[in-house]
């Protein structure tokens, strides 16, 4: 009985000194208003730790007076002299510093963004005005909401001052966005593959066009007797139609208007619409073909053709880089090689469709 006492004396010892050493945070400051603000275990000071998961999301020791403090939402608090984020001081106006219904954030000298230059601080929103600032249509879901602001004088995009009537401006969808005399272009990224940039520019491209609006998917938008896209290397395409009977969407790259099968906006007449399949990776078959990015793959035996990677196909004859065959390759043993991005097929090797023996 005694050494079951030691034993259990130990383990709860061991429990306490771990628990002081290890333990970052105590009670929440405000559980009602923030679940990342708190008091230190055993220091007086406030804590910042993202949903209380120190372990594995961290956490950080504020300037913050501790009597004073009081969370203002999860992560921005203020006391008796300044204002923090994510238990940081701000380079904010404290007396008039607000963080409004729809979240946005300012003061009466700017408005701020959480993707500033510098990590953990805000940045200033150049040329926009803070009395006047809101969102561009409370009525756009949520994931796109907070991506689109106007003030009195312009329109802005995550952040950032773009062309547009803030008075008659709407996004259509990810691709086209329109105002009472424009049509612009989305564009989210540029590149291909390891080179491909995050751009989030928005575009005006071509003068606004008379007839009916018609949002076709996230992707394509019917303006009268025209489709728009935004995905072609001028990213902006006009599909002109004699009269437009009818529209489908297949996919997020993909439509058919009339007949005609459009996959990121290039239109590709050749494609039978009624049995065409989209694949994987950028590929498609119909009865008759597969195609590569909307591309017919010449010479593909559609009994026995297979995927193998996001560039790379087989059939029982022909091993295929994208589109174009890969004249010598042996389909059979053709598989990837020990290196980056290299396949072999027991003869050569290839990267990029190309031999590099």
């Amino acid at each position: 009985m005694k050494v079951l006492l030691i034993i259990l004396a130990i383990a709860v010892l061991a429990f306490l000194g771990i628990r002081y050493f290890l333990f970052r945070i105590g009670d929440p400051v405000n559980s009602k208003i923030s679940d990342s603000y708190f008091y230190h275990y055993r220091k007086n000071l406030i804590v910042h730790s993202p949903m209380g998961n120190w372990f594995e999301l961290g956490y950080f020791e504020s300037d913050a007076d501790v009597e004073s403090f009081q969370p203002i939402n999860r992560d921005f608090g203020k006391d008796k002299k300044n204002v923090f984020w994510k238990g940081r001081i701000q380079a904010v106006d404290y007396a008039t510093f607000q963080v409004d219904a729809s979240g946005i954030i300012k003061d009466k000298n700017h408005v701020y963004t959480t993707n500033g230059e510098e990590y953990n601080f805000l940045g200033i929103i150049k040329d926009a005005d803070p009395k006047t600032y809101q969102l561009l249509d409370p009525s756009l879901p949520d994931h796109k909401r907070q991506s689109w602001n106007k003030d009195a004088n312009a329109v802005f995009y995550r952040s950032k001052k773009i062309q547009g009537d803030p008075a008659t401006f709407k996004p259509l969808n990810d691709g086209i966005a329109i105002d009472a005399n424009y049509i612009y272009s989305i564009i989210h990224e540029r590149g291909e593959g390891m080179y491909l940039l995050d751009v989030d520019e928005v575009i005006r491209k071509h003068k606004m066009m008379d007839g009916p609006i018609h949002v076709i998917n996230d992707t394509y938008v019917q303006i009268g007797n025209t489709v728009v896209s935004a995905f072609t290397k001028n990213e902006f395409t006009l599909h002109a139609f004699e009269t437009i009977k009818n529209t489908k969407a297949i996919d997020y790259f993909t439509i058919v208007v009339n007949d005609t099968l459009i996959y990121k906006g290039i239109e590709c007449p050749e494609i039978d619409v009624a049995s065409f399949e989209s694949l994987s990776y950028g590929y498609s078959r119909d009865k008759n073909n597969a195609y590569y990015n909307g591309k017919k793959i010449i010479g593909v035996n559609l009994a026995d053709f297979e995927i193998i990677s996001p560039d790379y196909s087989k059939d029982n004859q022909h091993v295929y880089y994208k589109n174009e065959v890969i004249k010598g390759a042996i389909p059979k043993s053709f598989k990837r090689a020990s290196e980056n991005d290299v396949w072999e097929d027991g003869k050569n090797k290839y990267k990029n469709g190309k031999i590099i023996n």
